[in-house]
């Protein structure tokens, strides 16, 4: 694998991704997403039904990415892997020279951050507060691998979706207090996710997609100003495979430390 900036070395890209969607400061996007394509009222429930039958279908994938992680202290960018099951996500991060740097599972069980070149480990419940920390948004780890996807979570009844016609027409609901504006592709993808509370008060989180013209997810930067944070994920290949569940459960060495973050 490679990393970004050699200079910086293995360890410090270890210690980076060991907060993957940690604390950062970024630039506000574009209020019309590039790519985002006029969207119907009558288009409304059909496409959140799709996005609900393709979620339904998805049993696996393993793709090689490039992250960016950017916060108060610098840009980060390394190479990995990454595995994602409807229910658990494996990212392994390894140096230059292929040795392992950084393994973390999130899994309906729990959160396992592994930094191996400091032989040090975290642990946490895989609760929407435990992502929250690093995100700024409450939600589910289940959720957050549906973003990692491109795919968005439909509301529990599709006819509560509207079409919101400022600043540009998107879809929009609201489910269990959190806001959802969606902008969509012209072949019904989304461009991009906006989620903040119904309330008003909170953070907000974006989510910004690049499909390739085949429709295969090419990149995702989620991003949360409030909390300054910024994560993008670049897929350089993806396959769809069935990952069996050991996959997702880190057995950590006997002599490492592990310290729990809840």
């Amino acid at each position: 694998m490679r990393g970004g900036r050699a200079g910086r070395g293995p360890r410090r890209a270890g210690v980076a991704l060991a907060l993957t969607l940690a604390f950062a400061g970024c630039a506000t996007p574009p209020a019309i997403p590039p790519g985002a394509a006029p969207v119907r009222s009558d288009q409304a429930a059909e496409l959140v039904q799709q996005w609900a039958a393709e979620w339904a279908s998805f049993q696996g994938m393993r793709g090689a990415i490039d992250l960016t992680v950017k916060n108060r202290l610098g840009r980060e960018h390394v190479a990995g892997l990454i595995l994602m099951s409807p229910t658990a996500l494996r990212l392994e991060v390894s140096t230059p020279f292929g040795v392992p740097a950084l393994v973390v599972t999130a899994g309906p069980d729990e959160i396992t951050i592994f930094r191996v070149l400091d032989r040090q480990a975290q642990t946490a419940r895989p609760t929407p507060e435990a992502v929250e920390r690093w995100l700024g948004v409450a939600l589910p780890p289940s959720t957050l691998i549906r973003l990692l996807l491109g795919n968005v979570p439909p509301p529990a009844d599709p006819k509560t979706v509207v079409v919101e016609d400022a600043p540009s027409p998107h879809l929009a609901w609201t489910e269990d207090g959190v806001r959802h504006q969606v902008w969509v592709t012209a072949d019904g993808r989304p461009a991009r996710l906006l989620l903040d509370a119904a309330s008003g008060r909170g953070s907000r989180l974006t989510a910004d997609y690049q499909w390739s013209p085949a429709g295969g997810l090419v990149e995702v930067r989620l991003e949360t100003p409030e909390h300054g944070a910024e994560l993008t994920v670049r897929y350089l290949s993806a396959e769809n495979v069935e990952a069996p569940p050991d996959a997702f459960h880190l057995v950590l060495p006997p002599d490492i430390p592990i310290r729990r973050l809840d």
